[in-house]
């Protein structure tokens, strides 16, 4: 009975999650390309503002992850055409997961980075979970915010 009550919540929190990232990304969304392969820099400090607009700022925080096979290249980022926005969780055992990411207009001049995170089962190893945005460089002198689902 407890298992079952568990896999009902938890499709529960699911179906949630899946309607406010569908509902967010209507006509207020805006487009971006995640990044992959990459990795947060050991001691890295990573910076308040989760934008991150030059190359030198964001190689003091991530470095490239190659790994072989198809896609195994770190997803290009050109500054002058784009820029990056980067949310960086804590370290944590508890093998985060950073879900249902959404990019939408705020107020004047805002965009408002939605996302879930959700925590797993104690590990014997900590990990650092972050999400990576490439974004049109239009938007690079508009503030950015967040709202954690």
């Amino acid at each position: 009975m407890k298992n079952i009550l568990t896999l009902f919540t938890a499709t529960i929190m699911v179906a949630g999650a899946l309607l406010l990232s569908a509902c967010a990304a209507g006509r207020n969304g805006i487009g971006f390309t995640e990044a992959r392969n990459y990795f947060v820099q050991r001691g890295a400090t990573i910076p308040s503002d989760l934008k991150i607009t030059t190359q030198a700022d964001f190689d003091r925080c991530f470095g490239e992850a190659a790994v072989m096979g198809k896609n195994g290249q770190p997803t290009p980022i050109d500054f002058s055409r784009s820029f990056a926005i980067a949310k960086v969780l804590p370290e944590s055992d508890r093998n985060p997961q950073i879900s249902h990411v959404s990019l939408q207009r705020g107020g004047h001049h805002e965009l408002v980075l939605h996302y879930v995170v959700s925590c797993g089962p104690q590990r014997t190893y900590t990990v650092q979970p972050f999400i990576l945005l490439i974004v049109d460089r239009k938007y690079k002198d508009w503030t950015i915010s967040e709202l954690k689902h």
